[in-house]
């Protein structure tokens, strides 16, 4: 196929910043644009990896947690009843987030439905300062590995940062440029290096957990040789 066929295909407002960076070049310009395809797909793959990991250790730590209270494990449920921790004050968001998907799910609703069908950001706002003191002031212990001058405001700041790389990702856009047009891969690693971080403080290992879905570094260093 050639450039100016891509190019109607791609639509050429799509590919103009990729144009641009690359000196109006349309070899280049197709490189880079299939280039930042395939370092978004590595990214998929180790959010979701990411994202799993993180929702079962806060599932299991709550359920620890909440089981002398409520008496099984389903903690996200009663989070919601009258005198659950999403009742307080500031956690409205949260709250309706739950009991949205609950109605969703209807006689289809088990636990781990519940969990696995809540959004990245509803976790994420666990570590949001009202949530977090709601939910008593105990998330930090899935890190049990974080340096001891961070605190549950540098894990939201993290998984903020996390978000907006996977909503990035998850819209077709670009993650492949630094300031203005240029081509660089900075805002790639230093978001990938947020979840080597959190997955790190969990006390995993990354490099075992992320066995075969390691091609970030490799495409950002394909990208910067564009």
């Amino acid at each position: 196929m050639d450039y100016n066929e891509f190019e109607i295909l791609i639509s050429p407002i799509r590919l103009s910043r990729y144009k641009i960076s690359c000196a109006h070049n349309k070899k280049k310009t197709r490189q880079l644009y299939k280039a930042n395809i395939r370092m978004s797909q590595a990214f998929l793959a180790i959010l979701s990896i990411f994202e799993v990991v993180l929702r079962n250790k806060i599932d299991n730590h709550y359920k620890r947690q909440f089981y002398p209270v409520i008496g099984n494990g389903e903690w996200l449920l009663c989070s919601t009843l009258p005198g659950g921790f999403l009742t307080t004050t500031g956690c409205r968001n949260s709250l309706n987030k739950v009991t949205s998907v609950y109605a969703e799910l209807g006689a289809a609703y088990t636990h781990d439905k519940l969990v696995s069908e809540l959004s990245f950001g509803f976790w994420k706002y666990l570590f949001a300062g009202r949530q977090f003191m709601a939910g008593g002031n105990t998330l930090l212990a899935i890190f049990s590995n974080i340096p001891a001058h961070h605190n549950q405001g540098n894990i939201y700041a993290k998984l903020d940062k996390i978000n907006a790389l996977r909503n990035r990702v998850a819209h077709h856009e670009p993650i492949c440029f630094g300031a203005g047009n240029t081509i660089g891969t900075i805002y790639a690693r230093m978001h990938l290096q947020e979840i080597i971080d959190l997955v790190t403080w969990m006390n995993i290992n990354t490099t075992q957990l992320f066995y075969g879905l390691d091609s970030v570094i490799r495409e950002a260093e394909y990208i910067d040789s564009i």
